[in-house]
């Protein structure tokens, strides 16, 4: 791992990746880039072309995994961080049904899904290893998909702004606007503040320059639970 920068090395060791021994993962980096995005920058688009996966690993910054409907609607499948593998599903069926796109300056590197691919097939360590991931990762959007469609929603607004912050300085700040978390979590815009507005009311946030401070961690915490379903997430 001498050859690659430090901050891929890291991300590499907390991905699922670095569970598995160098030689399993290591050819995947060999013709991998790094891509410095700004926000709202498209990672990889929706495809449904034959023959075309796209496959990143997240540096640091934040990713928006997203769907889009025929009238121009966005449903957000999921989050990704610093270790996230994206697009991993497209390795294996060669098409891209979902976009990824940066919600806060995000770097990623842009490795061979086709590598993957060969190599996986060739490598029951390595196979078995993308198997777990997807699955844990099914298992977090079909938890997300019936938050957002079960849980009140002071919860799915507490939810969406553990999901997005991001440290600014020395506070948890969620860079969103009221469209943003209406849009994310299927409600309307005055229901988004009437919620928020009840937030900082309580102590749990506050407004600043940067967007939304989370104040209260583990309020915010008490109150994105939702008492409807079992977490058969993996431990």
């Amino acid at each position: 791992m001498d050859d690659l920068p430090a901050d891929w090395v890291q991300a590499i060791e907390v991905s699922f990746l670095g569970r598995l021994p160098e030689r399993s993962w290591r050819l995947l980096f060999d013709r991998a880039h790094q891509i410095d995005a700004p926000p709202k920058t498209v990672l990889y688009p929706e495809t449904e072309q034959v023959r075309t996966a796209h496959l990143v690993l997240v540096l640091d910054g934040l990713v928006r995994v997203y769907r889009t409907s025929r009238s121009g609607r966005e449903v957000t499948l999921r989050y990704a961080r610093r270790g996230d593998i994206l697009g991993l599903p497209s390795v294996v069926a060669e098409v891209s049904p979902a976009a990824a796109q940066a919600v806060i300056p995000t770097r990623v590197v842009a490795m061979s899904a086709e590598a993957m691919r060969s190599r996986a097939q060739r490598d029951s360590q390595l196979a078995w290893a993308m198997a777990e991931e997807m699955a844990g990762s099914l298992f977090n959007i079909q938890e997300r998909l019936a938050h957002n469609v079960f849980a009140p929603v002071r919860s799915r607004v507490a939810r969406y702004l553990l999901d997005v912050a991001t440290p600014v300085g020395g506070d948890l700040v969620a860079a969103a606007s009221y469209e943003d978390i209406a849009g994310a979590i299927g409600t309307v815009r005055e229901v988004v503040a009437r919620t928020l507005s009840a937030l900082r009311d309580e102590g749990l946030t506050r407004r600043a320059d940067p967007g939304i401070v989370l104040a209260d961690l583990d309020g915010l915490r008490a109150a994105a639970q939702a008492d409807e379903f079992r977490d058969f997430r993996r431990r």
